[in-house]
């Protein structure tokens, strides 16, 4: 599974590099990372499945699953780190941020979980079925 884990992160952190270009150079937000998530992912499963030629097992799913969201928001902290510290406001950012409290900022990263776990699971059972589906019928096409 480490493969694979790798030829995500190895995607996501390209996507991740050239989003980032563009919300430095442009003054774009950072929402601009969600597709990158999404194409990463997507690009993963698609990977798997043309690779193994079948879907991912559900003990397959588990690493491949968490370990994306776990590389994923690592990469997404970084990058989110980054941006604040080459902001300008970022001693009102801290106050800020400071000022909400545990509570909200602990509900924003469980969400943040819950939300790349689902992309995730929709990646790798959707997508992944809807990309064997494609790949059988180009196959059988050829034949």
């Amino acid at each position: 599974m480490s493969h694979y884990l790798k030829y995500f992160a190895t995607v996501y952190l390209i996507l991740v590099l050239l989003v980032g270009l563009f919300v430095y150079l442009f003054g774009l937000g950072a929402i601009l990372l969600i597709p990158a998530l999404i194409a990463s992912a997507f690009l993963s499963a698609r990977y798997f499945v043309k690779h193994q030629h079948r879907l991912p097992t559900q003990k397959e799913k588990k690493p491949l699953i968490w370990g994306s969201t776990i590389i994923a928001m690592t990469f997404e902290f970084i990058f989110l780190f980054v941006l604040i510290w080459m902001s300008p406001q970022t001693d009102e950012i801290y106050r800020t941020i400071a000022y909400t409290g545990r509570g909200p900022n602990s509900f924003l990263v469980a969400a943040s979980i819950a939300l790349h776990t689902l992309l995730f699971h929709i990646a790798y059972n959707g997508y992944a079925r809807y990309s064997l589906s494609k790949r059988a019928g180009l196959e059988k096409n050829r034949d």
